[in-house]
């Protein structure tokens, strides 16, 4: 018998005569032990788990659902908060749809809309025949690293409990939002986020599509504001429409006069142009290394990233830019600027009629800092969110430096007529040609 073969019938013969020696090296296996965490996320989901309903809408008779979302009791006598997202469709089009719960034990009844805070997308409801204890909720911010977990019905496939990690309030965002890297799937919209000692922190809002485990939560701050001015008396559908248009005003308000301050710029080509007007606008850059293309082009993109869900459909009250640089050494001025005209025509999906009216356009020569500049502006008015309107600009130079040349697009959406066009007066002002920076 060889030494190799020896050995590993000993090894065999002694496994099977110490059936403690495997036991005690199983019971060593790092694999067998229970997470501290995991065992800690049963703990938060038996807690909360009273207190939190589905919210399911119906559109007319249908018992068939047609969307759902999650909530939780955040004061006595059966007032829950939710996203606002979740009960849009019922305030926008009450004769339309109509609002259950369930409970975890599978109890159902009507709910009604108490009050809405679209800018935080957040609605306060009352569960008709439903009023467990409200959930606690620990208004110090939570840190960067601290164990959270989010709760909620994803998908339609039973009450789910998710674990991750709170990364403190987002850097630079317009609106306050808690990053929580942990999943939140289509259905947990309005459920509960909670501390490690299963005191609410927040409610699920968003995730961003495409992107794995980077989901938000609105600050609890809000929350509780929120649930202490709400009264049990239940408004006119009137008042909750009017309510959505006041805050969408005032939300267009704030973000234009966040934007107030002389406008930063970036120079490309020998164009100084809009680029990081304010921190919680997000830009980025792009151009092909190599490439074939007699003309060479530089995209630049921003977006403020501060848009309101208004209804299905429908999102509002943002601004985002972009920037389309050419330079070109070998087409003439011709056909270069046919490439400039083709970047400068508006297209696109812009909305539907039941939300907004048509566009209304005109076109106009400017003479800006060193260059001329063909301008086309559009403007439309919203058919609910009265005062509010769309804006689609379209700016291309016209002269400047031989063979450059670019092409910019603002698109505006549910701002105020006269602050939004000042706002595109500011933008055109802080254009120019520099000829000292053409060649850079």
């Amino acid at each position: 018998m060889s030494v190799m073969r020896w050995l590993t019938a000993a090894m065999l013969a002694w496994c099977l005569s110490s059936p403690n020696a495997v036991h005690a090296q199983a019971q060593q296996s790092p694999t067998a032990v229970v997470p501290a965490a995991s065992e800690n996320a049963r703990t938060v989901l038996a807690r909360v788990q009273p207190a939190v309903i589905q919210v399911k809408g119906f559109f007319g008779a249908n018992s068939a659902q047609a969307f759902h979302g999650t909530g939780f009791a955040v004061r006595a006598g059966g007032i829950f908060v939710t996203n606002y997202h979740v009960v849009a469709e019922r305030v926008q089009y009450p004769d339309k749809y109509r609002l259950e719960y369930r409970t975890p034990d599978g109890a159902t009844g009507p709910i009604e809309v108490l009050a809405v805070d679209v800018r935080h997308d957040l609605a306060i409801i009352r569960a008709k025949g439903f009023a467990p204890q409200p959930l606690v909720f620990d208004r110090t911010p939570p840190p960067k690293g601290a164990r959270a977990y989010a709760v909620g019905y994803p998908l339609d496939v039973g009450l789910t409990i998710t674990e991750g990690v709170s990364n403190g309030q987002v850097e630079d965002s317009f609106e306050p939002r808690i990053h929580y890297s942990g999943a939140i799937n289509a259905g947990m919209s309005g459920g509960p986020a909670m501390n490690a000692s299963g005191e609410v922190i927040g409610a699920n809002v968003s995730a961003y599509l495409f992107q794995q485990l980077v989901s938000f939560l609105v600050p609890v701050a809000h929350i509780a504001d929120l649930a202490a001015h709400v009264t049990d008396a239940v408004p006119e559908t009137s008042a909750l429409q009017q309510s959505v248009v006041t805050q969408m005003r005032a939300h267009s308000s704030d973000l234009l006069d966040a934007l107030k301050p002389p406008f930063v710029t970036q120079v490309s080509a020998g164009y100084a142009l809009p680029g990081k007007i304010a921190p919680f606008v997000n830009c980025n850059a792009a151009g092909a290394p190599v490439s074939e293309d007699p003309v060479q082009m530089v995209r630049i993109s921003c977006s403020a990233k501060a848009g309101i869900y208004v209804q299905q459909g429908l999102s509002s009250g943002d601004i985002k830019f972009e920037h389309y640089v050419l330079s070109t050494d070998k087409l003439d001025a011709w056909r270069f600027g046919g490439r400039l005209s083709a970047l400068s025509q508006a297209s696109g999906a812009f909305g539907q009629r039941r939300h907004v009216a048509p566009f209304a356009c005109e076109h106009r020569v400017l003479a800006l800092k060193g260059f001329d500049a063909d301008l086309m502006t559009c403007t439309r008015g919203y058919r609910k969110l009265d005062g509010l309107y769309d804006f689609v600009i379209r700016i291309s130079s016209l002269s400047g430096g031989a063979g450059r040349g670019f092409a910019s697009h603002l698109d505006m959406y549910g701002l105020e007529f006269d602050a939004g066009m000042a706002f595109v007066r500011r933008y055109l002002e802080a254009m120019a040609y520099l000829p000292s920076e053409a060649k850079r």
